[in-house]
């Protein structure tokens, strides 16, 4: 079995590192509120913004802040749930590897240059948006007021990331069981001795339970990850439509947001799924090494088990959200995306 090293024991790799995440697993009220102010100022923000000349735009901005606080809200309701699926993992993750730590740290590493990248893009166009004030106006007060106002902006809009980051880091957890289960495979392979029943029955037993808390994931995010994606399909297709229509460059931005955001929680999703069936071809080559009945009928029950290929996140219980979905799902909303000019010319004329 693989070993640990002594001196990677002590260190908090295993723990959440977002901060909605750490707000729930430390039941940190203050942050809690923190946040939810956030949110519901994202809100009275968009409702203050309201203009019946554009009542469609202004519904869809306060529908799309109001999602964020409702699927902020939920998640604090249910922090009991999140709170027994990440203490199982802290549990499970002390007993592994360099190579388990590595793949998180490299994967949470990535998650978290989500915020350098947004940031970065409101900044561009904060900087944008006070020089075309400064230059209509010629007035340094103004340009103050303007700059203040983009960075409060900035801020209570970059938390909507946070929510992206709390659902990611759920998903690479999950992830981390599957590659415990690799893991455990590749050692028995590299062994030069026999295989014992035992070991194959433990290494069957944890892919039980990677499927038991990836369910326990799916439930908890049952109608986050509908919500979620209509929120951010919806807006992106809506951006689209107004830098098609009538350019700015705010719609650009707010839609390389989405469209970040949305590539990035997909692929940890269906990753899920992915690790799930990649199993099949590490047991399978664990094969050659069994010679009794019994370990043959145990690798049989192990086949069957992969092969039904329902491990992973789905949508409402619905569909199962995997790479060959993922795949279709994007070809149908670039069609889609592609059609919009074509749609918008025939209206015009």
């Amino acid at each position: 079995m693989s070993q640990v090293h002594p001196e990677l024991q002590s260190d908090n790799i295993h723990q959440p590192s977002g901060l909605f995440a750490k707000a729930l697993r430390t039941n940190n009220k203050t942050k809690w509120l923190f946040l939810l102010l956030n949110f519901a100022v994202t809100v009275l923000h968009t409702m203050q913004a309201f203009n019946m000349h554009e009542r469609f735009a202004s519904l869809w901005h306060i529908y799309y802040a109001t999602s964020y606080l409702a699927i902020c809200v939920y998640l604090i309701f249910k922090r009991k749930t999140y709170n027994e699926f990440i203490s199982y993992f802290e549990r499970e993750i002390r007993a592994y590897n360099d190579s388990i730590r590595k793949y998180i740290a490299k994967n949470r590493t990535l998650i978290t240059i989500g915020y350098p990248f947004i940031l970065t893009l409101y900044i561009i166009y904060g900087a944008y948006d006070s020089i075309v004030i400064y230059q209509q106006s010629q007035s340094f007060y103004r340009l103050i007021i303007r700059v203040i106002w983009n960075i409060f902006k900035t801020i209570i809009y970059l938390n909507h990331y946070i929510i992206i980051q709390f659902i990611t880091e759920c998903c690479l957890h999950t992830q981390v069981y599957f590659k415990i289960v690799e893991d455990q495979v590749k050692s028995l392979k590299m062994s030069n001795s026999s295989l014992e029943f035992e070991e194959m029955q433990q290494i069957r037993q944890l892919y039980d339970v990677a499927i038991g808390k990836t369910r326990k994931l799916d439930s908890l995010l049952s109608w986050v990850l509908p919500v979620y994606y209509f929120t951010c399909i919806g807006s992106f297709q809506w951006n689209l439509i107004f830098i098609i229509y009538e350019y700015k460059p705010i719609h650009l931005m707010l839609m390389v947001r989405e469209l970040f955001a949305l590539i990035l929680l997909t692929f940890h999703i269906a990753n899920i799924n992915q690790l799930a069936n990649e199993a099949f071809n590490q047991v399978y080559s664990l094969s050659y090494k069994v010679e009794s009945v019994e370990m043959q009928n145990e690798m049989r029950f192990f086949f069957t088990r992969i092969r039904r290929g329902d491990v992973g996140l789905t949508i409402l219980k619905i569909v199962l959200i995997t790479p060959a979905f993922v795949t279709s799902f994007g070809t149908l909303l670039l069609t889609i995306a592609l059609a919009i000019p074509t749609i918008f010319k025939k209206n015009l004329t």
